[in-house]
């Protein structure tokens, strides 16, 4: 007798997963979630210097209007399934006052987990320096990293880092242990409030570091994982590092447009959506019961690493 039967896909759970949300990952924001019909597929990049090669104009009486032409190269992406289940015993379920928060809160669950292993991908690609070409990265050591504040320039690493990128960058994405250091920066406090006094401190918001360093966002990276081994004793480490990063992340990112950063994300035919929760009975394992699985499939890409700058090591 098989261990599996009647597999089904769960469309209120699917739903609840594609809502869920936590507030402490960033990953999406960074590189957003662009929906496709394909597991894999192309898609166009644009040529640069067709938008900014300015040709003539003017048409004579007679004449015919210029041809502005524009150009297109490929690239690729492959959608690779993420999954994780959880067992649910029918006698857990039947002590629970209400059965459907179970099924719920094992959905947060395994969708908080997918979403952490996803928030772990994007601080890697996005903090890689081999992402980076020669003219979109710098290191800082010493005397020059933020955390050294008699001697450090934060505000002039950022404009540097901005202005080597051709598209001005919109968001700057650093860690917690990086963002504790910068809002006690005396660059920062200063511009806040013409410096902090003693028992006036500045409140310093992220909101106001950003408008300091004229960027619409600043997204600090709060997120904690396991880095040891499974069945080892526990150590957290924050999945956002000792970096900074400037790029043009559009908003309304989709298929085409300009944006550092991109997660392409197949749509679930079964759903219609970027997750799909199935669920199937198991009458051998815990005297029978359910197993919840969800599963969503996606491909993570730097497509436009001109736009973007990578400031490694800003604090020791």
């Amino acid at each position: 007798m098989p261990l599996h039967s009647h597999v089904h896909v769960d469309r209120p759970l699917s739903n609840f997963a594609v809502q869920y949300r936590n507030r402490k990952l960033i990953g999406a924001e960074v590189a957003p979630f662009v929906m496709v019909n394909n597991k894999s597929d192309e898609y166009f990049i644009f040529t640069k210097k067709d938008r900014f090669t300015v040709p003539e104009t003017i048409r004579g009486p007679k004449g015919s209007a210029n041809e502005a032409d524009w150009t297109t190269s490929t690239s690729t992406y492959g959608c690779v399934d993420n999954a994780l289940r959880h067992f649910l015993s029918d006698a857990i379920v039947a002590n629970q006052d209400t059965p459907i928060q179970a099924r719920q809160r094992t959905v947060s669950f395994l969708t908080d987990l997918l979403l952490l292993a996803y928030e772990r991908q994007v601080s890697s690609l996005v903090t890689t320096a081999a992402n980076y070409g020669a003219s979109y990265k710098a290191t800082l050591s010493g005397d020059d990293q933020w955390d050294q504040y008699d001697t450090s320039d934060p505000i002039g690493d950022v404009e540097t880092g901005k202005a080597a990128c051709f598209v001005e960058p919109n968001t700057m994405i650093i860690g917690e242990e990086v963002w504790r250091k910068v809002k006690h920066h005396p660059q920062i406090l200063d511009r806040i409030k013409g410096g902090a006094r003693g028992g006036d401190p500045a409140i310093v918001k992220p909101e106001l570091v950003a408008e300091i360093f004229e960027v619409e966002r600043l997204l600090i990276g709060k997120a904690k994982y396991n880095s040891a081994n499974a069945g080892g004793t526990a150590s957290y480490s924050y999945v956002w590092g000792k970096d900074a990063v400037l790029a043009y992340i559009d908003p309304d990112v989709d298929l085409e447009n300009v944006s550092a950063f991109k997660s392409f994300m197949w749509r679930q035919m079964t759903t219609d959506a970027g997750y799909k929760v199935r669920t199937y009975r198991d009458e051998e394992k815990g005297g029978g019961g359910e197993w919840i699985e969800v599963e969503h499939s996606y491909d993570l890409e730097a497509v436009c690493t001109d736009v973007a700058y990578l400031i490694d090591a800003v604090i020791g």
